[in-house]
């Protein structure tokens, strides 16, 4: 799902709920984890205010799939 969003395939609100019920459930006690959940609670396309945009999460997105593959390697 985080490449999905991370590559532009789906940006969709319905993919980042999803990502924020998997990435919450997963990593409960993980603080960069739990703030990429946050934002992705924040996240609407086009952004506004108080709200994240695509490429906002992203690079959040990206961010956090580094750190996860990095603990699995």
């Amino acid at each position: 799902m985080l490449d999905e969003f991370i590559e532009g395939k789906d940006r969709s609100l319905a993919l980042a709920g999803r990502l924020e019920v998997a990435i919450d459930e997963a990593f409960p006690d993980d603080n960069e984890c739990q703030d990429l959940v946050l934002a992705l609670a924040s996240y609407r396309p086009g952004g506004g205010d108080h709200l994240y945009d695509e490429e906002a999460i992203a690079t959040k997105c990206a961010q956090i799939k580094s750190r996860i593959g990095a603990r699995r390697d």
